[in-house]
């Protein structure tokens, strides 16, 4: 799959996406880590960033404190890295706001959920009765309740605002998930398509969600 990174503008929205995401500030730069099993999409995000950057960039293993074997990359600083990231954080604390979401494209958008976005099957009397699509986006009610007026605003996509035990996320039903979902397909590599899979298999049928 072959990202469009011909434009500034894309290659702004894509690296906004990944900031927004798992990415990690390190000083004006940042890098990114994921899973062993995550493989095949940290090497998706390292030929985007190698494109964006023309620069090669270098695999690295490392591991988590509990012993977990991670994969890491960090592309080489540019002028653009430089200035999203200091635009994104205060210290070392990421703060969201509305002009940094507007550099985002679907592409960046694409990125942050595949990184922090989830889908969980709902159900009642032991069928399933909906989908429940989120956003783990771990920061405050406040930068919350601004994405979901940029989502609102700028893409035309509802959110809910859900609490958890310490944070809150954004959530959508079924409709709204699936044209959600379905906004994103194109933008969305082989190794993270089942992130956009709306059926629930059970005993190798494939059960589909009503609207709600």
């Amino acid at each position: 799959m072959d990202y469009n990174v011909s434009s500034k503008q894309e290659q702004r929205g894509i690296l906004t996406g990944m900031l927004l995401g798992v990415g990690r500030r390190d000083q004006c730069n940042f890098f990114i880590q994921h899973a062993l099993q995550q493989r095949d999409y940290v090497l998706f995000k390292k030929d985007v960033l190698e494109v964006i950057t023309r620069k090669p960039i270098q695999l690295q293993a490392r591991k988590h404190l509990s012993g977990k074997p991670l994969l890491r990359i960090q592309p080489k600083q540019t002028p653009l890295i430089r200035v999203l990231v200091q635009r994104l954080y205060f210290g070392n604390e990421k703060v969201i706001t509305r002009s940094f979401l507007n550099y985002l494209t679907p592409q960046g958008i694409a990125i942050w959920f595949m990184d922090k976005g989830s889908k969980s099957f709902k159900k009642k009397d032991g069928e399933i009765h909906a989908l429940e699509v989120a956003l783990n986006t771990n920061t405050s009610r406040e930068e919350n309740e601004l994405i979901i007026a940029y989502f609102l605003e700028v893409w035309g996509f509802r959110w809910g605002l859900s609490k958890g035990r310490k944070e809150y996320r954004l959530r959508m039903g079924t409709k709204e998930g699936k044209r959600f979902l379905d906004f994103l397909r194109p933008y969305v590599p082989p190794p993270m398509a089942d992130k956009l899979d709306t059926s629930y298999n059970r005993d190798g049928r494939h059960l589909r969600t009503k609207a709600v």
